[in-house]
């Protein structure tokens, strides 16, 4: 006969799985968040102003942005302030409780969050105009589907598939897949024109030939 609960995860093993990413305009700090089991904690917790203004990470590092190799493993718990966090990345389970949602759409949208551009999409409640509800209707901190991450300038930075966003931190908002690229980094126009005009010059080419 199999012992009761053997089976069972305790919420301490359920906790060890999180891990996250906290990124500021200057550092980047990683580890195991104190009493987070899932995405949808993780945002209450940032949501809820009555919790503390700090996030507590066990087993963490620090680097400064943009110096991966320039970490350090700190041997005590970090604390990192709540507004200071432009966005964060969440490794672990999105929604361990039941959770049910009223009929959503994927937006897509551009934020800029200096120093980062955010490109991804939103779910939003259908029937909604996506810029009023980007005004309105968006939470302190709230969750970015198919992320990409570029500097100001347009080089990407990185992606994930959800990433947490501090609407404090956005100062541009916007319902559009367009972000700003980097220079050299052909647009959609330009690519268009390129096309064009290579068929234009394999006309003329096969006119002469004839």
């Amino acid at each position: 006969m199999q012992e009761q609960g053997s089976n069972m995860r305790l919420p301490e093993e359920r906790q060890s799985e999180v891990r996250i990413e906290l990124v500021t305009a200057a550092f980047v700090a990683s580890g195991t968040p104190v009493g987070v089991n899932d995405l949808g904690r993780f945002l209450e917790n940032l949501n809820n102003p009555s919790i503390a203004h700090q996030i507590e990470l066990r087993d963490p590092a620090v680097r400064p942005l943009y110096h991966a190799t320039l970490h350090a493993d700190l041997d005590s718990p970090l604390l990192v302030r709540r507004e200071d966090i432009v966005f964060a990345t969440f490794d672990g389970p999105f929604f361990a409780r039941g959770v049910v949602k009223p009929p959503c759409v994927q937006v897509p949208v551009l934020l800029m969050a200096p120093p980062f551009q955010i490109s991804g999409s939103l779910e939003l409640a259908a029937n909604v105009d996506a810029t009023q509800a980007l005004r309105t209707a968006m939470p302190p901190f709230f969750a970015v589907r198919f992320a990409r991450v570029f500097d100001t300038e347009g080089v990407q930075l990185g992606e994930g598939e959800h990433i947490i966003v501090n609407g404090a931190a956005v100062q541009m908002r916007s319902a559009t897949r367009r972000v700003i690229e980097a220079a050299g980094a052909p647009t959609t126009t330009s690519k268009r024109r390129e096309v064009q005009t290579e068929a234009v010059e394999e006309s003329e080419r096969s006119t002469r030939a004839a």
